[in-house]
Formats: C-alpha cells, structure tokens, sequence
C-alpha cells in the first residue's frame, strides 16, 4: 500500500488516497466545512475514487506528496468517527443471512458498489456478479438481490454474497 496527500483545488481541500498496486482504494477529501470519501456517494461530486493507475515514483512531480499510513488512517478514522452511530443502526437493521436489493452504482478495485438505501451500501464480488447477471444487466441502476454475509467496518459496506438480477430471481 502506498499513501499520497495533495491539495485539491475541485473541491477546495486535501485529498488524501490509499492505493494498492497502483489503483486507488480509498480516497477522502477534507474541505472546510466537509469530508468527501469514496466510501459514500457525495451529492455533489458522486463517487469519490481516482481512476487509473498512481506512479508514486512520478507523484511528486505533480505536487502529491507521500504519506505515511497513520497520517491517512487518521483523516480516514476521524471521517468514520462521524458515522459510527448510523453504521451500528445498518448492521442492526440488517444483520447477517437477510436478503436485501439494490441498485448497482459504481465498479471499484474491491468489487460492485451496491446503493441499498438512503446511506447504505453494500459490495459485491466482481467476478460472482458476473457470473450471476447477464452481462447486458451488468451496469448501474441496475437493480439486484443479494446475500448479507458480513461487514467491512473500515468502509462501513455491508458484504454481500449470491448477487443476481432482482428481475432474474423474481
């Protein structure tokens, strides 16, 4: 894992970006008066994650700077801080082994997001979602069903499992 911190002029703020061979994991954004992070959809900037690959060899040459991995975990802990309370409500409304549905939103490095509701998402594997949905369904706003199976606490994801087409399975 490498760690990158810059000044962001849209939004106005420090982004910081986890990356994993290359490929942006997690990514927040501190303005003043807010927290951007790929783990949520931003009403105004969408989902919140870099695309393509990050050369840390040429990162500072465009005035990105490495970090550290405590400096990241510390903006990404006090970002979380914020949803702990509303995280423990969707684990409680939806516990492990409960069917929920969905709408496909995005395809990150980790696998499928999946909007469920309001402030919950969920992640699905890539490669069981496109086993499991025809491909011409595979894209988003496209509704699905899927298994709870766990949580991603770093994230604040449900896990889920056995994702296929709602139209599919009704």
């Amino acid at each position: 894992m490498e760690y990158f911190r810059f000044e962001d002029d849209d939004p106005n703020g420090i982004t910081y970006i986890e990356s994993e061979d290359g490929y942006a994991v997690r990514q927040i954004t501190v303005t003043n008066n807010k927290y951007i992070a790929s783990n949520r959809r931003n009403k105004e900037y969408g989902y919140w994650l870099a695309e393509g690959l990050i050369d840390g060899k040429e990162a500072a040459d465009f005035g990105v700077d490495k970090i550290d991995k405590s400096q990241f975990e510390g903006v990404w802990d006090a970002y979380r801080a914020e949803l702990l309370q509303d995280w423990q409500k969707t684990k409680d409304t939806f516990p492990i082994g409960q069917v929920v549905e969905g709408y496909i939103q995005v395809f990150y490095p980790q696998g499928v997001i999946i909007q469920i509701s309001g402030s919950v998402v969920g992640l699905a594997d890539y490669e069981e979602c496109k086993h499991n949905i025809k491909s011409e369904k595979l894209y988003p706003n496209h509704k699905i069903k899927a298994e709870v199976i766990g949580y991603d606490e770093i994230n604040l994801w449900l896990m889920l499992n056995n994702p296929v087409s709602y139209y599919q399975s009704s």
